[in-house]
């Protein structure tokens, strides 16, 4: 009784973790072209040692998770292409990029930015007096 009891139990497991799989697998998620390409430059140029998405990544650039929600695209492609010395640096942090690969890691942060994060990650606090 306790074998036949365990098997069908575990035989419904079973059956209840493959339709689930199957189900969850058939549910795209379609990443656009474009975005793809924009990823692969965000890791070839390896952005994330600086920056962060989600939270994860470098600390010294800011989290660019929802930075398209921010800043136009037409903005974030020219200081892609030609990144501004930001003080008080004397030298830009990356290279600039061509007009191609700046398009397709904008494309790529603007689908970032469509992804639900639930006000994930947190506005980060300013250090001040009267903090």
């Amino acid at each position: 009784m306790k074998l036949r009891t365990f098997l069908l139990f575990s035989s419904l497991s079973l059956v209840l973790f493959v339709g689930i799989t199957l189900i969850s697998a058939r549910l795209p998620f379609p990443m656009p072209e474009q975005a793809v390409a924009g990823k692969l430059v965000w890791q070839r140029h390896n952005c994330i040692s600086c920056h962060s998405l989600f939270g994860n990544g470098g600390y010294a650039g800011e989290d660019l998770t929802h930075i398209t929600g921010q800043e136009t695209p037409s903005f974030l492609v020219n200081y892609l292409i030609k990144p501004p010395v930001i003080p008080p640096n004397k030298y830009t942090h990356h290279p600039g990029l061509d007009k191609r690969d700046a398009q397709n890691l904008v494309s790529y942060l603007e689908f970032v930015h469509t992804i639900p994060t639930l006000g994930w990650p947190p506005e980060p606090k300013k250090a001040g007096k009267n903090s």
